[in-house]
């Protein structure tokens, strides 16, 4: 069984950067390894005064600028960097597998246009549209592939104008599609069974609560770092800054950076490329790494 928990956000109208985009994020974990990973979480917090008599205490990547400069008149290191370090060391073991889907923000408006036009009394087609193309492309077409698989994405209205999501609706759409997959692949003809199986393998789509999913807060904290680096065109870190993976090496970071972002974003980097097979990623543009995959999602004009 796999879990996938996922968002979406978008760069801000007020934001003042280079480019900017809508985007699409997620996690995912096999069932055996979730509650280790929860309770690693949890530890976590524990330690750094983050879960106080059980009320946790929200990661955010709006709140990065706030904890650099916390961490910088203390003298401690950034909750916000042990907070990855949970993450790199569960996607080097192959535990966790992280998905982002970005798309031009002009590129969004066109083709919502488009789709309003055309679909005037629904307009969470739209919204179904990117998501089966984020969790499809990102997750489901090479790892989840037929396996009994669960989805929670964050409980947010995009464009709905206040109305609930048929998120049901969704698993529908995803589960037609894997059942394409398979069955003209090999041509077989299959027992009732398992065609129930193949055409029931998204078990339900449902809606959740960032504040209560720490796996969502998790994957915010590296979309945040994806498409900072996108909005800013924040260049990749020199090969031998590789080596400074924690505090007591020296600081090696990325030219010029001047901000808590731009130094959670370099030790992002770090982390991502002392991992074997990952050390050529670069996250201005896509990759297709079996467990961390940037998908650019484009639409013909």
């Amino acid at each position: 069984m796999y879990k996938i928990y996922c968002d979406e956000t978008w760069t801000s109208d007020s934001s003042e950067c280079r480019h900017a985009y809508y985007v699409f994020y997620g996690v995912m974990i096999d069932d055996e390894h979730e509650s280790s990973l929860l309770q690693q979480i949890v530890d976590f917090k524990k330690r750094r005064g983050l879960l106080i008599e059980d009320k946790e205490i929200e990661l955010k990547w709006t709140r990065v600028e706030e904890e650099w400069k916390n961490s910088q008149k203390t003298g401690r290191r950034s909750r916000y960097e042990e907070y990855l370090d949970i993450f790199f060391d569960t996607l080097r073991t192959k535990i966790l597998s992280f998905g982002y889907m970005f798309l031009e923000k002009t590129d969004y408006a066109r083709v919502e246009a488009d789709f309003a036009a055309q679909q005037p009394d629904n307009k969470h087609n739209f919204f179904f549209m990117l998501y089966f193309q984020f969790l499809y492309h990102c997750f489901i077409k090479n790892q989840v592939k037929q396996s009994p698989c669960q989805i929670l994405i964050d409980n947010r209205d995009m464009g709905a104008e206040g109305a609930q999501y048929d998120v049901d609706k969704l698993r529908q759409i995803l589960n037609r599609r894997a059942y394409r997959d398979i069955v003209p692949k090999y041509q077989l003809t299959l027992s009732s069974e398992l065609e129930r199986r193949i055409s029931e393998s998204i078990q339900f789509v449902n809606l959740a609560e960032s504040k209560d999913e720490p796996l969502i807060q998790l994957s915010d904290l590296c979309a945040g770092c994806v498409r900072y680096t996108l909005e800013t065109e924040l260049p990749a870190p020199e090969a031998e800054s590789q080596i400074a993976l924690f505090p007591s090496e020296p600081r090696l970071i990325i030219k010029g950076v001047t901000s808590g972002r731009d130094e959670l974003v370099s030790y992002f980097y770090r982390r991502l490329r002392a991992i074997d097979g990952y050390r050529d990623i670069n996250l201005l543009r896509p990759s297709y790494h079996h467990r961390f995959n940037i998908f650019p999602l484009k639409f013909s004009q």
